[in-house]
């Protein structure tokens, strides 16, 4: 008897791109009677971010690598599992090791209420069924393939901020667009299209996530809302649709996305997309993805400075 044996914090959770990085405490609950010295390391490194443990507290922090392929396909699907092995050492030599489970989520893109251009007009998004057509930029009406919803109740956006809709109020995007306030997840890709995307990235139309370009005129977080209910529409490729009037993404669901779903949701995208699933062709992303934080801080450092507006003058 006596043996070590691990408790505490075995599990936590994180939002891609939060910037959050997370903590939690173990403890030696089974330690050798009369010692308290332990020795804490980790023996099997994390998947998606870099997992450290104090060594002499028990004390391990997580931060999630947002450029990993696999996580940046996650913001379109729900959750994903990353895992890392700590080992302990008591005083008395007795050990004991414990597997540390994070769960990254990803949330869907549209708030319900968001207006979708199809073939009969503006759709409330909630109401979307396969075989619709929406409106696309570049390849005129394609019919959706698959939509999902998530609910997000007060507590949950209480415990997950992060998660909270992005508001961008009508006009804020230029070209008087959005037409009306849209109301997108943190990491739905909104359309950029300026002369400054095109110096800085050799591309004037960018898709940039909606979170990144909060402290722009117009654009902030919603910090007031108690309750959201998050859309995806996809297409069976990657689309600039128009949303409340704005171009804004499809769902981009690349070769890794699919761990990211549940099992009801991944059985209906292996069966619709099958060659991505199994990684015999990759999605293509309309535009080019801009996400990183520099990136993105030379982006609106540069539209501010030149007061130029995220859609360029079209008229």
């Amino acid at each position: 008897m006596g043996a070590p044996n691990i408790g505490g914090d075995i599990t936590g959770t994180v939002t891609e791109d939060s910037g959050i990085i997370i903590t939690g405490d173990l403890d030696d609950v089974g330690f050798l009677s009369g010692t308290t010295d332990d020795t804490w390391s980790i023996t099997s490194g994390a998947s998606y971010g870099t997992a450290t443990i104090d060594p002499a507290t028990g004390t391990w922090t997580y931060d999630l690598d947002d450029a990993n392929p696999v996580v940046d396909a996650l913001d379109a699907g729900q959750t994903l599992d990353d895992v890392f092995t700590v080992y302990m050492l008591d005083a008395g030599g007795q050990s004991d090791s414990q597997v540390v489970t994070i769960t990254i989520s990803g949330v869907p893109c549209f708030t319900a209420g968001t207006m979708i251009d199809t073939d009969k007009g503006q759709v409330m998004v909630e109401t979307l069924i396969p075989g619709d057509m929406i409106r696309t930029m570049d390849a005129g009406f394609q019919p959706v393939q698959w939509v999902g919803k998530r609910r997000l109740g007060a507590a949950e956006l209480a415990l997950k901020p992060k998660l909270r809709p992005i508001r961008i109020k009508d006009g804020a995007l230029g070209n008087g667009l959005p037409r009306v306030e849209l109301r997108l997840s943190p990491q739905h890709r909104v359309l950029v299209d300026s002369d400054v995307a095109k110096g800085l990235f050799g591309q004037a139309q960018i898709l940039v996530p909606a979170v990144k370009l909060v402290g722009l005129p117009g654009i902030s977080i919603c910090e007031f809302q108690d309750h959201v209910t998050y859309c995806h529409v996809l297409l069976a490729d990657h689309h600039v649709i128009f949303s409340n009037g704005a171009p804004t993404e499809s769902m981009f669901i690349g070769t890794e996305a699919i761990k990211g779903l549940d099992a009801a949701a991944r059985a209906e995208i292996i069966a619709l997309f099958p060659e991505i699933v199994n990684g015999i062709a990759a999605a293509e992303p309309a535009r080019l993805f801009v996400k990183q934080n520099k990136q993105v801080q030379r982006l609106k450092d540069s539209l501010q400075r030149s007061n130029e507006m995220p859609l360029r003058d079209t008229a």
